[in-house]
Formats: C-alpha cells, sequence, structure tokens
C-alpha cells in the first residue's frame, strides 16, 4: 500500500482499492480484472448500462461475494480479513430502496445501524438512541421515529435508509441506485441530502447510478463499466460526455452547460420518425 499513501501525511489516499478483480459464477465472467481506486473524501459514481457489473462490484467491497481473483481493500486492509462488525465500522451501504412490507419503528429500524457498537442493533449502546436522532434530524425525519416504516411513502423510506446508514458512524458510505423508483421530488430531496452529508461530513460516497445528471453536477469522479470491466476512469467531466456516454450505453446523448453552473447536463439526442438525429 505504499504507492497509496499522502506524502508526509501517513493518511491513505484512497479509501477504497479494488485491483485486478475477477468474478466467474459457472460459465458466466461477472467481473473482469477490474481495478478502481475511490479517493478519500470524494463523491464518486459508477455508471453503465444494467448487466456492466456495478452492483456485483459494490457486493465485493461489502464482503458478500468473494472475487475469483484480485484484491479489494477498504481503508488500507483486505476486506475479507475484516469481521463483519468492524467492517460496518468502516462502511455503511444504502440499498435502492427499503422493502414496504418492513414493519419496524423508524427509530428502531435506525437503531439497528448502530449493531456494530455495545450490544448489537444499538439496544445497548448508550449513545445510541441520541446518535440515532442526531442522524433523523440530519434527514429531515425526526418527527416520523413512532412512524412504521411501511406507512411511509418511498422518498421517506429512502432517508430513514441514509439516517440509519449515517447512524453507523461509518467513515464510507456505499449506496445502489438511492434515488431509483422516486420521484422528482424525491429524489432531489435526496440527492441534496447526500451533498450535505459530503460537504458537512468528508464521507467518502461511493455511488452506483443511472442518474447521469446528478453524477455530472455532484460527483467528483466517475467510473464507467460495461460487460464487467471498468471501461473509463476520471473526472465528472471527462467521462460524462457524448463519446464516453455512447460507449457505455450505445445511444447517442447531448451534452449542453447548465445555466447555473456551467457543468454538462445530459440531454438525449432528439431522433426524428425515422429514426435519424434532427
Amino acid at each position: 500500500m505504499g504507492d497509496y499513501l499522502k506524502a508526509g501525511s501517513g493518511d491513505l489516499e484512497y479509501s477504497i482499492l479494488v485491483e485486478g478483480v475477477s468474478l466467474s459464477i459457472g460459465r458466466s465472467r461477472l467481473l473482469d480484472d477490474v481495478s478502481l481506486k475511490v479517493k478519500r473524501g470524494s463523491m464518486t459514481a459508477i455508471l453503465g448500462a444494467n448487466g456492466a457489473g456495478k452492483t456485483t462490484v459494490l457486493k465485493c467491497l461489502l464482503g458478500l461475494v468473494k472475487p475469483s481473483s484480485g484484491r479489494v481493500e477498504v481503508n488500507g486492509r483486505d476486506v475479507n480479513l475484516y469481521s463483519r462488525v468492524d467492517l460496518a465500522r468502516e462502511l455503511a451501504y444504502v440499498p435502492q430502496l427499503l422493502n414496504a412490507s418492513v414493519s419496524f419503528t423508524v427509530l428502531d429500524f435506525v437503531m439497528m445501524g448502530r449493531y456494530a457498537y455495545e450490544g448489537g442493533f444499538g439496544y445497548q449502546d448508550k449513545e445510541g438512541e441520541g446518535v440515532a436522532m442526531d442522524a433523523l434530524q440530519r434527514v429531515d425525519m425526526s418527527k416520523f421515529i413512532d412512524r412504521k416504516l411501511h406507512t411511509l411513502s418511498g422518498g421517506e423510506r429512502q432517508k430513514v435508509c441514509l439516517a440509519a446508514a449515517l447512524a453507523q458512524e461509518s467513515e464510507i458510505l456505499i449506496l445502489d441506485e438511492p434515488s431509483a423508483h422516486l420521484d422528482p421530488r424525491q429524489s432531489e430531496e435526496v440527492h441534496r441530502l447526500l451533498a450535505g452529508v459530503a460537504e458537512s461530513s468528508g464521507l467518502t460516497i461511493l455511488t452506483v447510478t443511472h442518474d447521469l445528471n446528478w453524477a455530472a453536477m455532484d460527483y467528483d469522479y466517475v467510473f464507467g463499466m460495461k460487460d464487467g470491466r471498468v471501461v473509463a476512469e476520471g473526472l465528472a467531466s471527462e467521462v460524462i460526455t457524448c463519446d464516453g456516454l455512447r460507449a457505455l450505453f450505445g445511444v447517442d446523448f447531448t451534452i449542453v452547460p447548465h445555466p447555473d453552473t456551467e457543468r454538462g447536463m445530459v440531454v438525449p439526442t432528439v431522433r426524428n420518425r425515422e429514426g435519424g438525429i434532427s
């Protein structure tokens, strides 16, 4: 790991290191020599079409799947050397959308994010309830602490998932399509919350997303995946280009500057009825 140290600091420059990772299940090769580095304190997105291998990479980071070859490190340590509890103290995970049938109260669910501390699931964690309440306050859900999760909207449940992740007090936040299935208002709320968390807490955020404009507007770095391989990496402005998106998704896009930020904004290319570009 010596090559990845900040000069003179002793701190790891990269929170996440994936190097030469391949994964095969039967005859299917899900990941093929995948390498990526996620800078500490950055917002990094992974883009790609369905089946590109994005979520599989997250499963390797979470220790849920062991690669056939290569290595995965979290904060300088092989992910397979962590216990489940120790890994939970390093990184937290937010899924696409919490199952609507979950019947816990909001506070009980967020307290579960404290399972890495004293006594399991947070109930004997003396500081846990205060941390959970603070996390709910940050996502503007503290007034719902006694509500059952199945009574909440999709956007509200997603904010509760984010609160549970924040209650883990981990340095790394991993998200898999956090705004999928949400309407535009709910999606914007989740996006703004994550941007605020990144700015105020300095967390390392790694997100798999299909929301190209969110990645273009808010994220520092982007990895592009296709057919189980990383085929593009760099600053968001370097990867989210007309040529870059065409290579990832096989369709044409137009990039225009946002009127407020000048960052590139992605819009579909208009086609005529014959299929040609207008």
